[in-house]
């Protein structure tokens, strides 16, 4: 069975994927997140375009936030859907805030038009992926409460981070396998670590949508991983970094667990790939230590920067430019 993904552009701060498996005259689709307004323009012309249907069998909002969610309106009113898959948070608390609104009037718009909704918790099936977090006990009683909440100013990739990083990296240290620059206390807001983390394999190849989870939440996709079976460092074949690749999200730890451990150069062997849904003029420096681990990893990684990325196996060819990795190595 083959399988594609497309990755696209982040159109005014958005970030939106489709993906597509199945076999000729069988395709099935799902969209995570639709990015901004213009990011649903871009979705529902390449589902008619590429694939060929005005029908997609599962919709997620990977959290509340308007440049992932506000694209889905565009997606549901203009294309057939199977399923909707988003977290209701107004259904758990009374608080209100912001943020909910995209997401609300998804749902909301899913509801008039006759569209089954549910809330993606971990264990769930959606078609051939598992939700790996969050769970409904942490998102419920650990993460709304925190919706809002500002992070410290000292949180994440700090000035003595990036300091050290260039000191380091300026003695010849930034290519060496066993070393790892990425921030020793990471913190992530809680509405990006209430992230759908989902997990689907297509004959032993495995695909990990990430959305803007964190540490945290992706410890917990691991946790739930490996009860199931799920070998991700062994079939994992394509991931989404999370949150434009951004450090702050990640550890050495997380990263283990995900794509595998650290390798000398002599003895990695590359089969897997990491998609950054990055903006045109990102800044090299945070991006830089993210592909160097994934590197160490054996993983390529790639960023979109204005451009659409493809990933496919066993599907119809399209005749695109291959991309060059991140970080040219």
């Amino acid at each position: 069975m083959g399988y594609e993904l497309d990755f696209f552009p982040m159109a005014a701060g958005g970030a939106a994927v489709v993906v597509r498996w199945g076999v000729l005259g069988n395709y099935k689709l799902l969209v995570y997140d639709g990015g901004t307004m213009v990011s649903g323009h871009q979705l529902v012309k390449h589902i008619r375009e590429h694939c060929s249907t005005s029908h997609v069998d599962y919709v997620v909002s990977s959290h509340p936030g308007q440049s992932h969610a506000e694209g889905l309106g565009l997606v549901l009113e203009r294309l057939s859907i199977g399923e909707l898959w988003v977290h209701r948070p107004w259904t758990h608390t009374s608080r209100t805030w912001r943020a909910m609104g995209a997401a609300q009037r998804v749902e909301q718009l899913a509801l008039v038009r006759g569209i089954p909704v549910y809330e993606p918790f971990a264990g769930a099936l959606i078609g051939p992926f598992t939700v790996l977090s969050p769970n409904r006990s942490w998102y419920v009683g650990g993460l709304l409460p925190a919706f809002g909440t500002a992070l410290p100013r000292t949180a994440g990739l700090t000035l003595a981070d990036v300091a050290r990083w260039v000191r380091l990296a300026g003695a010849g240290m930034g290519d060496r396998w066993d070393f790892e620059p990425l921030p020793q206390d990471p913190m992530t807001r809680a509405e990006d670590e209430s992230s759908v983390v989902l997990y689907g394999e297509f004959e032993g190849r495995g695909v990990l949508l990430t959305s803007n989870a964190g540490i945290r939440a992706l410890s917990d996709a691991c946790s739930l991983a490996e009860h199931l079976g799920l070998n991700l460092p062994a079939n994992l074949r394509l991931m989404q970094v999370p949150d434009q690749g951004k450090p702050d999200n990640l550890s050495s730890r997380v990263l283990d667990r995900l794509v595998g451990e650290r390798q000398p150069p002599e003895q990695r062997v590359d089969t897997k790939t990491a998609f950054i849904s990055a903006a045109r003029r990102a800044p090299p420096l945070g991006y830089t230590i993210v592909t160097d681990a994934l590197l160490r990893r054996g993983v390529a990684s790639f960023m979109t920067q204005g451009t659409q990325l493809h990933h496919a196996h066993e599907m119809p060819a399209r005749g695109w430019h291959p991309a060059a990795p991140a970080n040219g190595k």
